[in-house]
């Protein structure tokens, strides 16, 4: 199976983030599985725009239900608009 850049060999999307799992809030635990789960099932998205427009999706999903997401994903979708912040090895 060939991997698109998109796919990359990104296999954890806090690690992608580079979020520390264990610095999370326990109260986004829920959050925090939903967005793995919903990355994994996009496609595991790393370009820039691919993966801001997949954590401005899921983070108003997380907010329509309630799910206390970690603020840190909100900062990543931030510096990733703003073009500030890459993911290690993509572009």
């Amino acid at each position: 199976m060939t991997m698109t850049k998109d796919q990359g060999n990104a296999g954890d999307l806090l690690e992608l983030l580079e979020v520390n799992r264990d610095r999370l809030p326990t109260k986004s635990r829920q959050a925090v599985a939903y967005c793995q789960v919903r990355w994994v099932e996009n496609g595991k998205p790393t370009e820039r725009i691919a993966l801001a427009d997949f954590l401005d999706k899921a983070l108003k999903f997380c907010a329509e239900v309630e799910f206390p997401y970690p603020r840190v994903f909100l900062l990543r979708l931030k510096q990733l608009q703003r073009a500030e912040w890459y993911p290690r090895g993509f572009d």
